[in-house]
């Protein structure tokens, strides 16, 4: 990956490059806690080193005359743990894209994230890799998508909105379908907020098409409120998912999306999903923070309800979090973090009901350039 970026920026000539910029993230920290994530290897203490979410992005635009401007992103992960936790080192695994703007609004083509990913997620502030300290569960489906085209509306007197459409491309020429238990696996959203004074409000929706096997669609929405101004935070969200059999949380196997086989792809009296199964759930979350020079201790509440299978509510299969970290600001560009989260689920979402609680420690560092 390291010589790819380097030979493709050596390749730019100087005109070229004087056109392009150049940014990213690095992130990594220590964590130490208990992790159902790897239930074939037990669930004792682990301690590991991991990348938080480093990326690294060239963009550029030209000015096309009469108020038209061509605009170009490509943005990669990053894994400076050594490992491929964020991906395979391979190119253009963020937002990339080709796009025109203007004063009717933004255009783009290529990967590209949902309203929820790129808009949203105020109340998920943390820094954190595999563990329960940040609100990974919550944010499960937030995600991008290839094949994609997304719509920008200019902001209005505070107002945005948003629209995207994802072409899954399992269509085949006879009329036959492949891919991921989708017939056609098409996807598209919407999203809108409103900003003024610090105060915010916003709203997303994604629908997945032909999710279930008798071709039902799959959709999850989210609302966020709060306000986030004068050294203060405070974000509020509620949603809703209901998805389909072994795609319930886009590819993991359980309820909550935690990918571990002591976290039961099947609840007690239903069975292993089937991928007509509706699986429904509810969860809400509440972050508050203050800043006082460079110190912002925040502290998150999260909770999810007893899912629903089939339409049949399945007690103590719910889950409640708990956040509590700290960021230190060594420069406006250098950030050190400390974080405590703790996640308790409802029993009847194990094999071996012991085990029903995971919770991690971490400290790190983000640089940003």
């Amino acid at each position: 990956m390291k010589k790819l970026i380097a030979l493709t920026v050596a390749m730019l000539p100087l005109t070229a490059l004087a056109d392009v910029t150049i940014y990213g993230n690095i992130e990594a920290d220590v964590e130490s806690g208990k992790s159902l994530m790897n239930a074939d290897q037990g669930h004792g203490s682990q301690t590991r080193v991991d990348d938080t979410g480093s990326y690294i992005g060239f963009k550029g635009d030209e000015e096309l005359g009469n108020g038209l401007k061509a605009l170009w992103q490509v943005e990669s992960y990053l894994s400076v743990d050594g490992s491929d936790i964020n991906g395979n080192g391979s190119w253009a695994t963020r937002d990339s894209f080709v796009g025109l703007q203007s004063q009717f609004g933004t255009v783009r083509v290529g990967k590209l994230s949902d309203y929820m990913n790129s808009d949203m997620e105020a109340m998920d502030p943390w820094l954190y890799g595999q563990g329960v300290n940040g609100l990974g569960t919550m944010t499960r489906f937030d995600g991008r998508y290839n094949n994609a085209v997304r719509y920008d509306m200019p902001t209005l007197y505070g107002f945005d909105f948003s629209a995207i459409y994802s072409v899954g491309e399992n269509e085949q020429p006879d009329g036959s379908h492949q891919g991921n238990g989708r017939n056609h696996g098409d996807a598209w959203g919407v999203g809108m907020g409103y900003q003024n004074s610090g105060f915010f409000g916003k709203l997303g929706y994604m629908q997945f098409q032909d999710q279930g096997a008798n071709g039902q669609d799959g959709n999850y929405w989210r609302l966020e409120g709060g306000y986030h101004a004068n050294n203060l935070l405070v974000s509020a969200a509620y949603q809703e998912s209901k998805q389909y059999g072994s795609d319930a949380t886009l590819g993991s196997s359980n309820i909550w999306g935690r990918s571990s086989n002591d976290l039961n792809g099947s609840v007690t009296g239903v069975g292993s999903f089937g991928n007509s199964d509706k699986i429904e759930t509810r969860e809400a979350a509440l972050t508050v923070g203050y800043t006082f020079g460079a110190i912002t201790p925040r502290v998150t509440y999260a909770w999810g309800d007893d899912a629903k299978v089939n339409g049949s509510t399945q007690n103590n299969s719910g889950y409640n979090q708990y956040i509590v970290g700290v960021d230190y600001a060594l420069s406006k560009r250098t950030t050190a973090y400390a974080s405590y989260g703790y996640t308790k689920y409802g029993s009847d979402q194990y094999t071996n009901g012991s085990d029903d609680s995971e919770h991690t420690v971490a400290v790190g560092l983000q640089h940003r350039f």
